[in-house]
């Protein structure tokens, strides 16, 4: 017999008409920062449970389970709502005007990569952010020796010098 899992809604069956949809891209699970008013995502950038296919394709690593061991995971209805699909996603098609996440091609990437850096730098990410990604993203911006510390609040990563970290306990 399958079990089912329940939070917020019901999880729906993998075979589902609805969930054929997805194309599997990792937009909605990479989180995106805004530059100049546009939800910008950059790869490294994403949730600590999206996989990788060898086909180049994503899935969720607790899937069947997202919304308790994910909690800042959203519902289709939510993400289309709060713009954190991909712009062309076909779960938006049917909605005027949808704006939402985007990739930058590899030269404009290029240049708002710095923009990007300083905005993580002075803001954090996410507490649901890939650790090992964010560390390559710092690395490939420009390096450095970081620490990754949790809010108060526990709702994001802050990313601090690791000199400032060590002077700040002794």
């Amino acid at each position: 017999m399958a079990r089912w899992y329940t939070s917020r809604v019901t999880t729906p069956k993998p075979d589902d008409a609805h969930e054929a949809l997805c194309r599997r891209c990792g937009m909605s699970c990479h989180f995106a920062v805004p530059i100049n008013g546009l939800p910008v995502v950059v790869d490294d950038l994403h949730c600590r449970f999206l996989e990788s296919d060898d086909d180049g394709k994503y899935r969720c690593g607790v899937y069947l389970e997202r919304f308790e061991r994910a909690p800042w995971c959203h519902t289709v209805e939510e993400s289309l709502e709060n713009g954190l699909l991909a712009q062309d996603c076909p779960y938006a098609a049917a909605t005027s005007g949808y704006r939402g996440k985007t990739r930058l091609s590899t030269r404009l990437e290029a240049r708002v990569l710095p923009h990007v850096r300083a905005d993580i730098l002075a803001n954090g990410l996410p507490v649901g952010v890939s650790l090992d990604g964010l560390q390559r993203f710092l690395e490939r911006t420009g390096g450095g020796d970081w620490v990754f510390v949790l809010t108060q609040d526990g709702a994001r990563v802050q990313v601090v010098p690791a000199e400032s970290s060590s002077n700040g306990s002794e």
